[in-house]
């Protein structure tokens, strides 16, 4: 079974659960930016980490055979022939049908899945597309999908039963101003106690200078005393303090090594909210420690276990 790309607003390109163990080839992770919607679209279809297709503004796409899917992300207006479908429930689709997404927030992501992934070419035991490092990609050149590109998916060889729609708690509340978790790590201590209360205590802009890479946040400056560092590795969700003290939170596809110093990282259980940020969005931090980010992801993710237990 195949789909069709019919319309494409801004970008589309596949993910799957990203290159993991091999930043020290200089390989980024990458993988899909919002790792919740991403898991849940996969687990709509009776799946755990198939490939999906991540897109920002509207995807419109033709079936050309019959198929499951599901459609995960922010607020967006998504419909099948014309006739109104809901985002975060399994959807079965037939052959010749037409699938809109149109998002309320442009710029924000969605997820579309289909039962057994779609069939993307594997580049280091991964199909997520890398453009700056020329990776991945319908026809491996790391370029995102066009619109006429037709996508294969792959025979459904195992499944687990299609679950009930998500129930409405476990649905994030992607608003345009979002509290998220740090945890201090790294070079923590290179903020005295001033600079700990203005990141704590102010709000912060998602600048336009955003991406797959990471984004870059305005607001009050934090301020770092002068000293050498060598570059190290950058966690997913890393945030680097730069000389003009905006910081900068790393994300799927940010480089293996840096050599600002690092406040500390968004919490896991977070990171999706931080993900679906567009230009203009406030931002504000609370602060978590690791056993307590640890405890609130391995929560959601016992809730998600519930849900498919029903």
């Amino acid at each position: 079974m195949a789909i069709r790309i019919t319309g494409i607003d801004l970008a589309a390109y596949p993910v799957d659960g990203g290159r993991k163990g091999q930043l020290h080839q200089g390989f980024c992770q990458s993988g899909p930016l919002d790792p919740y919607a991403f898991t849940v679209a996969n687990l709509l279809c009776g799946q755990r980490s198939a490939t999906a297709i991540e897109f920002m503004g509207g995807l419109r796409v033709e079936f050309t055979a019959p198929a499951v899917v599901s459609v995960t992300g922010a607020t967006a207006e998504i419909s099948l022939d014309n006739q109104h479908q809901p985002c975060w429930q399994t959807l079965h689709v037939k052959a010749g049908q037409h699938l809109s997404v149109t998002p309320a927030r442009p710029g924000s992501k969605h997820y579309l899945a289909i039962q057994g992934g779609f069939d993307f070419p594997q580049v280091i035991n991964s199909a997520s597309l890398v453009k700056r490092e020329k990776l991945g990609g319908l026809h491996n050149d790391g370029q995102p999908l066009n619109v006429h590109d037709e996508v294969q998916s792959l025979a459904v060889t195992s499944r687990f039963h299609l679950p009930p729609a998500l129930p409405q708690p476990l649905i994030p509340d992607y608003s345009s101003a979002v509290r998220v978790g740090l945890v201090p790590g790294y070079q923590h201590d290179w903020l005295d106690s001033l600079q700990w209360q203005r990141l704590f205590n102010s709000e912060y802009t998602v600048t336009p200078q955003i991406d797959r890479m990471g984004c870059r946040l305005s607001g009050p400056a934090i301020e770092l005393p002068s000293r050498a560092l060598y570059s190290e590795a950058i966690a997913l969700g890393a945030m680097q303090i730069p000389p003009d003290g905006q910081p900068i939170v790393m994300m799927a596809d940010r480089q293996t090594l840096g050599g600002y110093p690092k406040a500390g990282t968004i919490a896991r259980c977070d990171l999706n909210h931080f993900a679906q940020g567009i230009p203009g969005d406030k931002i504000t931090f609370y602060q978590l420690d690791a056993d307590d980010a640890r405890a609130k992801w391995l929560l959601q993710l016992a809730a998600i276990e519930r849900w498919l237990s029903l």
